[in-house]
């Protein structure tokens, strides 16, 4: 009598191999969506450099006052047209750089078409008894250069010195003071206003001689001989003792903890 009728199903003993379609239907999608995207970012970057919407239409500039304003305006004018995003603010910075009076000089750009530059300028600390090939005025900068006075603006009361020359650098081209004077004057500038001398006591001259420099204060209120070393004690001292010195003398700071007076 047969049993087959109680015997278990059996597989056929083959593996079904499934289908690779949605995989290879997802690898597709996601490479059709990086080729997609790349080609948005192209077609921005190609709009953003050659559409006339990024050129520069407006260079602005924050308050100045020594600089020309012809020479600035050349410069900027040269930025107008420019596309913004090819502009670079090293490129405007090295060019303004190139006026004498521009210093700390920062370059800003706002979409679509504007270009920021804020500047500030050197102050001139002195005047020199002496003037440029053009007539105009020379002045002496913070960081020790002579440069022309603008021939627009009324000259400022700057204490004048008197006795030094001045010679081209070779290195820059610029006008600078004999170097055998040029670091004690610097430095007799700086102590100047450290002491407070110039806010109680207004300086007309500064003289060069060979012993040193002399200071003739303002009205006749007489002279200081600093020499040429420790002008910052020197002129301390004066200024602790100017409320018991009599005015119109030649004040002798020279000598260490004492201040010898004579006419003048």
């Amino acid at each position: 009598m047969s049993q087959q009728g109680n015997r278990p199903a059996t597989s056929s003993g083959y593996a079904v191999r499934r289908s690779n379609e949605k995989p290879r239907r997802g690898v597709w999608l996601k490479f059709s969506a990086v080729v997609l995207l790349l080609c948005l970012i192209s077609g921005g970057v190609f709009y953003g450099l050659n559409s006339n919407y990024f050129s520069v239409v407006r260079v602005e500039s924050g308050s100045y006052r020594f600089t020309v304003q012809d020479d600035l305006d050349q410069v900027l004018s040269g930025y107008l047209g420019r596309n913004i995003w090819t502009l670079s603010e090293a490129q405007v910075a090295g060019s303004l750089a190139s006026l004498p009076w521009v210093r700390d000089l920062k370059v800003f750009k706002r979409l679509p078409g504007t270009v920021e530059v804020d500047f500030r300028e050197w102050r001139p600390v002195l005047a020199l008894d002496i003037q440029s090939e053009t007539g105009a005025t020379l002045v002496m900068v913070e960081d020790g250069r002579i440069l022309e006075f603008p021939g627009h603006l009324p000259l400022a009361a700057l204490p004048v010195l008197v006795g030094v020359s001045c010679v081209r650098d070779s290195t820059d081209g610029a006008l600078r003071l004999d170097s055998s004077w040029a670091t004690d004057v610097l430095e007799l500038v700086d102590a100047m206003a450290s002491s407070g001398l110039e806010t109680t006591g207004p300086v007309d001259f500064l003289v060069a001689r060979p012993e040193g420099f002399a200071i003739v204060l303002q009205q006749g209120q007489g002279q200081l001989l600093v020499g040429r070393e420790e002008f910052a004690d020197r002129l301390t001292r004066f200024m602790a003792a100017r409320d018991h010195l009599e005015p119109g003398l030649q004040m002798d700071l020279r000598f260490r903890d004492r201040i010898t007076c004579s006419r003048l």
